[in-house]
């Protein structure tokens, strides 16, 4: 807003009287479903317009829920990628606000800064994690799909802990942050379907990749079976959960039983090990499909 600081924090009520006063305007973004469907709502709660791309083979229900808080969803005929390209394209040439949650190395200082911000908040939900265990853990397995949420793990547990090893865990496939960590730089992989699909990305965002880099200590990938186990094990203890917010536990799960993996990643019976679930069924066909296997 004019005449306030970048870094100002704005009340919930404010933020809304100041939507209202500029038109209000219409946000924008791409999305596999979750970051759609949250700025759909906080679009819905400020009396904002809403475009959301998806993917066309993004599941109905994910689709329907962004619908639901009254965003209009346009599906295009390609990757993740070429959602996020067709957002950023619709919304400079519409005047929308473009909200994204990933970046690439073209991207404008002010798409950098919501980016970034967006991983800011994901901090938030570690922040209060850490703040109820009773220790830091000794190693945190986290899922990624463009790397914004595994990034804000890592500088959380880093400003607690600089011994506690930061696993990245990833789909077969959509594998861009592994390959990146192998080799050093950035590394795209080609569109794979997966049953995790909020994680099925192609390039890790240029915001998130520096703070990889320097704060995890490994990378792995889990198959869409090995998800599927976590998603089990999880709805055996009570917990509903997709299979993209199961994939921490699902990394954990296959390290832990990997002699090799354990060594490497100094796993012992004493470890504390810490996972977190970023979602719930939100597509019930393949939850139930998951739970029927």
């Amino acid at each position: 807003a004019a005449g306030l600081p970048p870094d100002a924090l704005i009340g919930f009520p404010d933020l809304s009287r100041i939507a209202r006063g500029l038109g209000p305007p219409t946000l924008c973004t791409a999305s596999d479903g979750n970051h759609g469907r949250a700025v759909a709502a906080l679009a819905e709660a400020l009396g904002c317009g809403c475009v959301v791309v998806l993917p066309a083979d993004s599941a109905a229900s994910r689709i329907d829920s962004i619908k639901g808080h009254g965003a209009i969803v346009e599906l295009i005929d390609g990757s993740y990628d070429d959602a996020v390209a067709a957002a950023r394209a619709a919304a400079h040439a519409r005047g929308h606000w473009y909200c994204p949650d990933t970046v690439g190395a073209e991207a404008a200082d002010e798409e950098r800064t919501f980016a970034s911000d967006v991983m800011a908040g994901y901090g938030t939900l570690f922040e209060e994690f850490f703040d109820q265990i009773f220790r830091p853990p000794d190693l945190l397995f986290v899922q990624a799909g463009v790397g914004g949420l595994s990034a804000a793990a890592a500088s959380s547990l880093r400003r607690i802990s600089a011994t506690a090893r930061v696993v990245v865990v990833e789909p077969e496939g959509s594998n861009s942050i592994a390959l990146s960590f192998a080799s050093g730089a950035p590394v795209s992989v080609p569109d794979t379907p997966t049953v995790m699909a909020c994680l099925r990305c192609q390039s890790a965002s240029f915001v998130a990749w520096p703070i990889l880099l320097a704060g995890i200590d490994a990378a792995m990938v889990v198959t869409d079976a090995e998800a599927a186990a976590a998603v089990r094990e999880l709805a055996r203890r009570g917990v509903i959960a997709g299979a993209s917010g199961a994939a921490g536990l699902a990394g954990a799960l296959v390290a832990s039983a990997d002699g090799m993996l354990r060594a490497r990643l100094g796993i012992t019976a004493d470890s504390q090990v810490a996972v977190v679930n970023t979602e719930g069924a939100t597509d019930p066909a393949s939850y139930a499909a998951i739970l029927a296997g």
